[in-house]
């Protein structure tokens, strides 16, 4: 009896997972809409780099990055992505460090220590957008292909802040989240 209780619940568990009804963990990847913009207008081939997902490492949780796509309009720009582990400011918070690590083949536990604390434990993803034609260049997501503990690759999108790279030659004034000027 207690034995066919038990696996029902596992039955009702996986159902409400897989209908979407118990909230799944989107980790590594950040949960619900991004919470910031940044808008940077550049000059034609000034590379600008941003951190856009940022990635706490867990204690038990080897996850592995297989690989790692940008989402958005680029057309006439080149994206970079890459990751960083964050580094203390004078003020204890975080900030992306000048270490760049591959993000294909990465393992976030040899990037960060996931015993430490707070800055030392994260890691961001960084977009470097270099602009070759005039233009608004928007990264609005990054696909990740990744695998946690040894499972099965998963796939998802996220981002925490989405890019937008205002470029011309020379360099626009301004750039905000009013496209048409």
């Amino acid at each position: 009896m207690v034995r066919a209780m038990r696996a029902m619940a596992a039955v009702v568990a996986a159902v409400l997972v897989l209908t979407g009804c118990i909230d799944q963990d989107p980790y590594p990847l950040p949960k619900g809409p991004p919470g910031q913009s940044a808008f940077h207008a550049v000059a034609l081939g000034e590379p600008v780099a941003e951190a856009v997902v940022f990635i706490e490492a867990r204690r038990g949780q080897r996850v592995e990055i297989i690989s790692a796509e940008p989402i958005g309009l680029f057309e006439g720009a080149s994206v970079e992505l890459y990751a960083s582990p964050l580094v203390a400011d004078a003020d204890g918070g975080g900030v992306v460090g000048d270490e760049r690590v591959e993000l294909a083949g990465m393992v976030i536990g040899d990037v960060v220590d996931a015993s430490a604390e707070p800055p030392e434990n994260q890691l961001a993803i960084v977009a470097e957008v270099t602009a070759s034609e005039p233009g608004r260049y928007v990264l609005s997501g990054i696909h990740l292909t990744y695998q946690i503990n040894g499972a099965p690759q998963r796939d998802g999108e996220g981002i925490d802040v989405v890019l937008t790279v205002c470029a011309d030659d020379p360099a626009p004034s301004v750039c905000d989240d009013d496209p048409d000027g």
